[in-house]
């Protein structure tokens, strides 16, 4: 009677697991689509106007995502014995979160450790090679879409001239590149690993990120140099495998072409180039004129009375943020469902623990605070004299408020908000002193299931973006990549060879994949609907510069750059096509004329080019001190960089069903 019973149950429990290991791998291409992809922000605008469908479906995909979790670790020993020691590591991680009040930066913080959990557990308990596989292929239509980005003075990114695809930030771009290419490169086929990395590293290197350049080759020699040592001290000869570079080099010749093109049609690309160079080449320059000028609001602060910054002071300046490493544009939107406005204002205004387990601002020593001070106001615009200056003086603020945190930190809204640009610091601002065990155990991970050299990358690019970004564990399509990569290895030494998907399975990444396409076009459709045809913004006082006998300045980005362009504006003046208004009163637009001078008169305005509007204030005086407000409205099409992206989504979707479908059919 027991051995009956316990062959039905056997029997009724291998149906349940291969259901289980049909829908984890599902759900796990479905994450890694959305997510890695960046198609997550995008497809929010879907749910305007909808606050209780998106918490509906918000809910259910997390949900879905905990619950199938679940079955899966109730189902497989092996995998339950695998994690077991990430687990613990996760609830070390989480723990710290209770001693503040959770807010957006936290959420954002939980859901990434959640999803990159969950994301190990789907990858042990179906096919981690199909996975990666398929990390491997988003990696690689981020690269593109960084590329195809280049090609439009008017992309996607939020800093013309360099590439960032749908990551919109390009040191974001290049983060993402580098960790997925890092966690996956393993799974590409040899004939094909050498074009990945060629074009991967094309990508990264047309973000002009140079932390992430650095990181790059770090990522790439120290590997290189210890398996050429391992080799030389094993039999005193170097072996280099040249499988596939020949199919590289042409893939490396075509690439090149395109950054050809790109540098002469693209004139924000060539500037991009030369401000990049011209930052390294004046760094001493800059970090001297920086501590000069920090140390002169020091000592003036200290002369007259030391006071605390305001909460508003210790914030980044959108002139700073903009030109080092802004995060996505809203922290929530690359994560979970933004919540309402209402209830950010609320805990915002707020202290950051209840228990009083951080400082205010206000309880720093005066001298820390004097310095603080100092810090901020040469903050606001350092990143448009040297990024790299300005990368030293917020970390130098980020210390600052470590060391006068108290034990238990911040919390995790004031330390994103001081933007420490490095994740070891950002946790020690959120959590003191046990702050500084959460990045290192991360890095921690991406060492220890390492089996040799061609392990190594993960790692070390891992510590290379939390040295340069506080980005990595705050944003899922940063961490995705990096638990995945975890997860692989640690598949190779923990888990069963039986974690394979069935033959219904076989159908669950296309799934998935194509799931997640459908998303990212629904949204894209939604922004469109929604989208108003004519886009009115305020135009920026500092942003003008005199040109043609009045002021120029380039037109506000519309709320989804790369989806739409400023359209095609007619000779003729039209209130219909455009306006400008001088606080209420509207100017007359005038057609463009090269040979004209002045090209405006008092009252009148023009588009010399599709992006900037030349204008002249009504009293011919200066309108960056006048005192007056202009506000713009621009008609806006559909942007042609959309229609090419969709297309290569679409293609790279049906090669991706093509490619890993099979795969998992032999496995």
């Amino acid at each position: 009677m027991t051995g009956t019973g316990g062959s039905r149950s056997a029997n009724s429990a291998h149906p349940l697991q291969a259901t289980v290991t049909n829908i984890s791998a599902w759900l796990c291409a479905f994450v890694i689509v959305i997510y890695q992809s960046w198609f997550m922000p995008y497809l929010l605008p879907f749910f305007t106007g909808r606050e209780e469908l998106a918490r509906l479906v918000f809910h259910a995909l997390y949900g879905g995502v905990l619950i199938v979790a679940i079955l899966d670790l109730a189902t497989r020993r092996d995998v339950r014995v695998a994690i077991l020691p990430l687990a613990a590591a996760a609830i070390f991680a989480i723990a710290p979160v209770g001693l503040h009040q959770v807010e957006i930066v936290a959420e954002c913080y939980l859901i990434t450790l959640f999803l990159g959990g969950a994301a190990i557990v789907f990858m042990l308990t179906s096919t981690p090679a199909t996975l990666l596989r398929l990390s491997a292929s988003v990696t690689a239509l981020g690269a593109v879409a960084c590329l195809l980005d280049l090609m439009f003075a008017n992309g996607f990114t939020n800093t013309p001239g360099r590439a960032a695809g749908l990551a919109i930030n390009p040191n974001v771009a290049a983060a993402g590149l580098l960790l997925g290419a890092a966690a996956s490169y393993r799974a590409v086929s040899p004939n094909w690993r050498p074009s990945f990395l060629v074009l991967v590293g094309t990508g990264l290197l047309v973000t002009l990120s140079r932390s992430t350049l650095l990181a790059a080759f770090g990522a790439v020699a120290i590997p290189v140099a210890v398996h050429l040592w391992r080799q030389f001290r094993g039999d005193r000869h170097f072996r280099i495998d040249l499988q596939g570079w020949g199919r590289a080099a042409a893939l490396a010749f075509v690439l090149l072409a395109a950054v050809g093109v790109a540098l002469a049609t693209n004139t924000y690309f060539r500037v991009a180039i030369d401000e990049s160079l011209a930052g390294v080449l004046s760094i001493n320059k800059a970090l001297d004129e920086a501590s000069e000028a920090v140390d002169a609001s020091y000592d003036q602060s200290l002369s007259v009375v030391p006071t605390a910054p305001s909460p508003e002071g210790m914030s980044v300046s959108p002139g700073s943020s903009a030109e080092i490493d802004q995060p996505p544009p809203n922290p929530a939107a690359s994560s979970a469902l933004p919540p309402p406005a209402g209830e950010v204002a609320d805990t915002a205004a707020q202290s950051s623990s209840p228990s009083g387990a951080s400082r205010s601002p206000a309880a720093f020593e005066p001298t820390s605070a004097a310095k603080i001070h100092a810090l901020d106001q040469r903050l606001t615009d350092e990143g448009k004299r040297n990024s790299i200056s300005a990368r030293a003086l917020f970390l130098e603020r980020g210390l600052l408020a470590y060391r006068e945190g108290g034990f238990f930190g911040r919390g995790l809204e004031e330390a994103q908000a001081l933007a420490p640009h490095n994740t070891f610091l950002l946790f020690a601002i959120a959590f003191g002193h046990l702050g500084w065990l959460l990045p290192i155990g991360l890095a921690g991970f991406t060492f220890c299931f390492v089996r040799d050299a061609k392990d190594l990358p993960l790692g070390i690019a891992v510590v290379g973006v939390m040295l340069t970004s506080h980005d990595l564990l705050l944003t899922p399509s940063l961490f995705l990549p990096v638990a995945l990569g975890i997860g692989a290895m640690l598949a190779e030494r923990s888990v069963s060879n039986s974690s394979s998907v069935g033959r219904g399975g076989r159908w669950s990444f296309a799934c998935g994949t194509v799931a997640g396409v459908a998303a990212f076009g629904a949204g894209c459709v939604a922004i469109v609907l929604v989208t108003p045809s004519l886009a009115s913004r305020q135009l920026s006082n500092a942003s003008m510069v005199s040109a043609r006998g009045g002021y120029e300045t380039l037109l506000p980005p519309p709320q989804f750059p790369g989806l739409f362009r400023f359209d095609s504006l007619p000779a003729t003046s039209s209130s219909q096509a455009s306006y400008l208004r001088e606080d209420s009163k509207q100017l007359q637009r005038i057609g463009w004329s090269p040979h004209a001078w002045p090209a405006v008169r008092p009252g009148e305005y023009t588009f010399r080019r599709r992006d900037a509007v030349l204008f002249a204030a009504t009293d011919s005086s200066d309108p960056r001190n006048n005192g007056r407000t202009y506000e713009v409205a621009v008609s806006l099409s559909v942007s042609a960089l959309c229609f090419m992206l969709m297309g290569t989504i679409i293609a790279w979707s049906i090669a991706t069903v093509a490619a890993v479908t099979p795969r998992t059919n032999r496995s």
